[in-house]
């Protein structure tokens, strides 16, 4: 309850401070909540509230002060952030208790998942020419295929844009930034506040479009990510929470994602051919506790696709949009061994729209090398029941394909063996909600939903044999309600929050102990409520609920709240801003793991209050 309270408190207090700053220079303010144009849950434009899946959209003024996708993401409702620490740690997102590998995260409509993990680390992902990023909670495999269960992410970038950012910050944290047209660099290292908890990284990305008489626009971009970085492990003990119990081991990433697209329009049809490269790199240099001496290892994952999709409307109320979509991804680790899968699908999607009635059905089939052929519809329908009331109502399958680890892992040592017959896990999943307006200055949405998840890729330990092996045995029943409130009480002033309600619950394992029981990582109650004025004060204050850290329900996280503040001034071309995170420095943790040596579970640190002073502008 004190975390709860303390939260609102410290909200409250700071939502005072607006009228201090009422005056200042404005940035942008994001349009009105709902009335954006978003792309990802029709792989169309379309205005939001015209679409049966909503979209969550973070406007590039909301990412002020924000690093990484893992730091944007965690003010959304109905996503859980899971980080092991600062910057360098690994951070992924679960979307209405689905886990991570069941996410599906794109870069302007292009997955980068990896396939020998499943899953992208968020903080892997850094921000200097982002646009926007749309978030979209619902069974999406109709579209995407394999991975989105739980919904997808869709990081949008800057076409163009002359720019630069200079940041210095706790933990002698320094960021640097710099866009030249279509080209971007970003520079990111820090002490961190650990021990062997230090971080640096590069990233270089490019975004290029010429326009071809006879044949349409062609776009070039590329993108590449390297970093260093120390894996300080859980601590020693918890009366000694910045040290490493791994102070030796590092782990070095490369991504390197290129693609080449070409956009066409002939009259009423619209085609999109598109080919990307994606591939994945890490070194990890690791101490073993029993040979007692460190330990090399890397694994490097590429992933080759081709996509032709194509749009016609038809008349003014109905369009049809289909594609072909062909992948290979292939891989080589210490403990998979080298090996290929591919994957073929054709997708489809039909709209229909009438002055009070939206319709859209569509659905895609996959061909798996490894487990065959699976089936994804979907359903949505509007329903205006007044000018200002919208029913949204839909239903969905979708799917996740195991990954490379899933099928070829092989580790003799620790009589692990992956499985070359897995089934991918599914899921159904029902939506419902009201969207209210109030006027042009405030919305509320509410929703139910409810998703089940069968074929759940385990981990099976036999006692008698000592040996584990990868089954299709898990199933999980999610239920939950979503609210969204956004109200602009003044064309300077905009107040928002958010809450999310559901029981991601076990309903069958290989452990028995686990049925019936919550699954891990899934708070029950998540809340998050902000103010933004004049667009150069933005504070917001978030409490994640308790959730517990094993099957069993044994270990619980405790609850938490925290406080973030971001103020910025324009002075012509160039800015100034201060963020803080964690303003009242509370203590918490989202993960646990093991001590090497003890084997005891023990919590992985976050970082207290964290403040960062940038300067930026146009060039």
């Amino acid at each position: 309850m004190f975390q709860k309270l303390f939260g609102f408190i410290g909200f409250i207090f700071l939502v005072s401070l607006v009228g201090l700053v009422s005056c200042a220079s404005a940035f942008e303010i994001p349009r009105f909540y709902g009335q954006e144009v978003v792309i990802t849950a029709l792989r169309l434009p379309q205005l939001n509230t015209e679409s049966p899946w909503n979209v969550d959209v973070i406007s590039k003024e909301a990412l002020n002060g924000k690093t990484n996708l893992g730091e944007a993401l965690r003010s959304v409702p109905g996503i859980d952030i899971k980080s092991s620490g600062y910057l360098g740690s690994v951070a992924s997102a679960r979307l209405r208790g689905s886990t991570s590998q069941q996410v599906l995260v794109l870069i302007d409509g292009k997955r980068i998942n990896s396939p020998l993990l499943g899953m992208i680390d968020l903080g892997d992902v850094l921000f200097n020419n982002v646009d926007k990023i749309e978030v979209a909670r619902a069974p999406l495999s109709a579209l995407y295929g394999s991975d989105a269960i739980g919904g997808v992410i869709n990081v949008i970038t800057k076409k163009k844009e002359s720019a630069f950012s200079l940041s210095s910050g706790s933990y002698n944290t320094q960021k640097a930034g710099l866009s030249l047209g279509g080209t971007s660099f970003s520079l990111v290292r820090s002490d961190g506040f650990r021990q062997n908890g230090d971080y640096a990284a590069q990233e270089i990305s490019q975004n290029l479009g010429w326009d071809l008489p006879g044949m349409g626009k062609v776009g070039l971009d590329l993108a590449y990510y390297n970093s260093d970085k120390g894996v300080p492990g859980v601590p020693n003990s918890p009366l000694d929470p910045l040290s490493a119990s791994t102070p030796g081991d590092r782990q070095k990433d490369q991504n390197l994602f290129t693609g080449l697209s070409l956009k066409r329009s002939d009259g009423e049809l619209e085609t999109e051919a598109k080919i990307y490269y994606n591939n994945y790199y890490e070194y990890s240099h690791s101490y073993n506790f029993y040979s007692q001496l460190f330990e090399n290892s890397d694994f490097r994952t590429e992933q080759k696709v081709a996509e032709v999709t194509q749009s016609r409307d038809f008349t003014r109320n109905l369009s049809l949009l289909h594609g072909i979509e062909a992948r290979e991804d292939s891989g080589r680790s210490t403990y998979a061994g080298s090996h290929v899968i591919d994957n073929c699908a054709l997708y489809g999607q039909m709209q229909f729209n009438q002055e009070k009635f939206d319709l859209v059905m569509g659905g895609r089939i996959d061909d798996h090398s490894a487990f065959g052929a699976v089936i994804s519809p979907r359903i949505g329908a509007n329903i205006k029941l007044a000018d200002d009331l919208i029913f949204r109502a839909s239903a969905g399958s979708a799917f996740k394909a195991p990954t490379l680890n899933d099928l070829f892992y092989n580790n003799s040592v620790w009589q692990m063996y992956g499985n070359p017959s897995l089934s991918p896990e599914r899921s159904r999943s029902v939506e419902m909600g009201l969207d209210k307006s109030f006027g042009k200055t405030a919305k509320m949405s509410l929703r139910y939903f409810s998703t089940s998840i069968t074929d759940l890729i385990l981990w099976d330990y036999d006692s008698s044999t000592y040996i584990t092996r990868v089954k299709n045995v898990g199933a999980v029943e999610v239920r939950g309600g979503e609210a969204e409130l956004q109200y602009h009480a003044t064309p300077l002033l905009n107040i928002f929050a958010g809450c999310t309600l559901q029981r991601s619950q076990d309903t069958n394992d290989i452990n028995p102990a686990y049925i019936g029981k919550d699954a891990p990582y899934s708070p029950g109650i998540k809340y998050n409520v902000g103010v933004e004025a004049a667009g150069a004060v933005r504070v917001t204050a978030s409490y994640i609920g308790p959730r517990f850290a094993d099957g069993t329900n044994a270990i619980k996280l405790p609850e938490y709240s925290l406080v973030n503040v971001w103020a910025g001034r324009e002075f012509g071309n160039y800015s100034l801003s201060l963020n803080i995170d964690n303003l009242f420095d509370q203590d918490y943790y989202e993960t646990v793991g093991y001590h090497p040596v003890t084997f005891d579970q023990l919590g992985y640190p976050m970082p207290g209050r964290v403040m960062t002073v940038s300067i930026g502008g146009k060039i």
